[in-house]
């Protein structure tokens, strides 16, 4: 028996190469840990090919149109289509209940226009589609127009089938099942006509729609959910740009659950149903609210000054009427109850709303740390440093983050600072970690931290 030879290693050079090529022509910014499987796809590109080293590969890639066919085939190689029907269940009761009757009332347009950008197999375009016939409640024979796009043409191939497994319908209730799909023979499942005939499927690649002539078709709602998380920030704020302009006043964008856009745009404003959090364009004659700055303290932190003097949470019923800080409380109880990961996204969320709110950075640094992501939570205890410099529960998250991380000297420095802080005026937390907290008690602890 002949053995079977292994596959070089491609170089270093030559993979990060690739990898640029990869982001140039898809958006996609493939990360280290992404590296071997780029590396694995391609050769075998390369043995489908025929071409023997990694060199020749990348010199074929920038040959005329063969090398545009290879240069999409590698691409499509690397995307993995994810999705499921009405995934992320609150978010589709939040869009039928209350969102599309809201449209509809409003006479935006008839039928109303959708855009379901990175659809892959159909299944989140076929659930925009069937929430809107139940919204509608039969008065709209066409409620909507949904539009699917995506960059592999196979995932759309098999979209516009709208033919699915038993197991891709297996979570749905059994009512949804039986009103909008049709059982087949062969224990498959096909998507009504009643639904498909709402729905449309083209491919798009969405660098390409940066770069072309914004279209004359505007959406009531995009969805583009969990897509943007594989581009870079740059080529993200730009996508988010031409979503703004691609929308009517007062229509919706929704992102993945762990996306946001903080730090991306301001010409949104973050609105929430059923504890679905979503972004609406405003209508032209109502203007973007402006993010609120960080807010500037007087007072002196003199470590001469004797006696503790820690300003007081506002009563709860003041404390609470925010709605950023009404996020982060629920992000409390939410991380309570062991939902680690929600907690964490809604406090993002809070701070993407008001990013004056130092209880989300702090939280989310709180809960990080709790998990071992030291540098993650340090990063998110600094800005909320930048936004009250008192907020002493932040300082202390942060030392704690430098302990975590090995570098024992920074903690120390920052125990001390902590403690002349604490003689001072200081910020406590409007949370329940802050409440019954007595000046003794801080200090102890602090004094705790100390080396010895």
């Amino acid at each position: 028996m002949t053995p079977v030879r292994s596959r070089a290693s491609i170089p270093t050079e030559l993979l990060s190469s690739l990898r640029n090529l990869v982001e140039s022509a898809s958006g996609v910014v493939l990360g280290d840990a992404k590296l071997p499987h780029l590396s694995a796809v391609v050769q075998g590109r390369m043995a489908a090919l025929g071409i023997p080293d990694a060199s020749g590969y990348l010199k074929f890639l920038s040959e005329g149109e063969k090398g545009a066919a290879e240069r999409r085939d590698l691409v499509l190689e690397l995307l993995v289509g994810e999705t499921s029907f009405f995934r992320t269940p609150a978010l589709f009761q939040a869009f039928r209940k209350a969102i599309l009757p809201g449209f509809l009332e409003q006479g935006l347009l008839h039928p109303l226009p959708i855009w379901c950008a990175g659809c892959a197999t159909g299944e989140e375009t076929y659930s925009v589609a069937i929430a809107a016939l139940e919204a509608s409640g039969g008065r709209y024979a066409v409620p909507v127009r949904v539009l699917g796009t995506d960059l592999h043409p196979r995932f759309l191939d098999a979209a516009r089938e709208g033919i699915y497994p038993g197991q891709a319908l297996r979570n749905l209730p059994g009512r949804i099942r039986e009103t909008w799909f049709t059982p087949m023979k062969d224990g498959r499942f096909r998507v009504a006509d009643t639904v498909r005939r709402l729905v449309d499927f083209e491919e798009r690649n969405l660098i390409d729609f940066l770069a072309d002539p914004l279209p004359s078709d505007r959406y009531a709602a995009i969805f583009c959910r969990n897509v943007m998380i594989y581009f870079g920030s740059d080529t993200t704020r730009r996508l988010v740009g031409r979503f703004h302009e691609s929308l009517f006043g007062g229509g919706v964008l929704f992102l993945g659950h762990s996306e946001t856009l903080w730090g991306i745009s301001e010409a949104f404003r973050l609105e929430e149903q059923e504890k679905i959090f979503y972004y609406r364009k405003p209508r032209a004659e109502v203007r973007p609210p402006r993010l609120a700055a960080a807010p500037r303290f007087s007072g002196s932190s003199d470590p001469r000054r004797r006696g503790f003097r820690a300003d007081p949470p506002p009563p709860h019923s003041v404390a609470d009427s925010s709605p950023a800080m009404k996020l982060v409380l629920s992000a409390e109880r939410l991380a309570d109850d062991g939902r680690i990961e929600d907690a964490v996204a809604i406090c993002r969320q809070a701070a993407a709303l008001d990013p004056g709110c130092p209880e989300a950075e702090y939280l989310t640094a709180f809960l990080l740390r709790g998990h071992g992501r030291n540098a993650e939570a340090l990063y998110h205890a600094e800005r909320a440093l930048v936004r009250d410099p008192r907020f002493v529960f932040a300082d202390m998250e942060a030392a704690e983050c430098l302990c975590g991380m090995g570098r024992a000297g920074e903690a120390a420095l920052r125990w001390k600072g902590i403690l002349r802080a604490i003689e001072g005026n200081v910020h406590l937390p409007r949370l329940s970690v802050g409440s019954g907290i007595s000046p003794q008690m801080l200090r102890q602890y602090v004094l705790s931290r100390l080396p010895r």
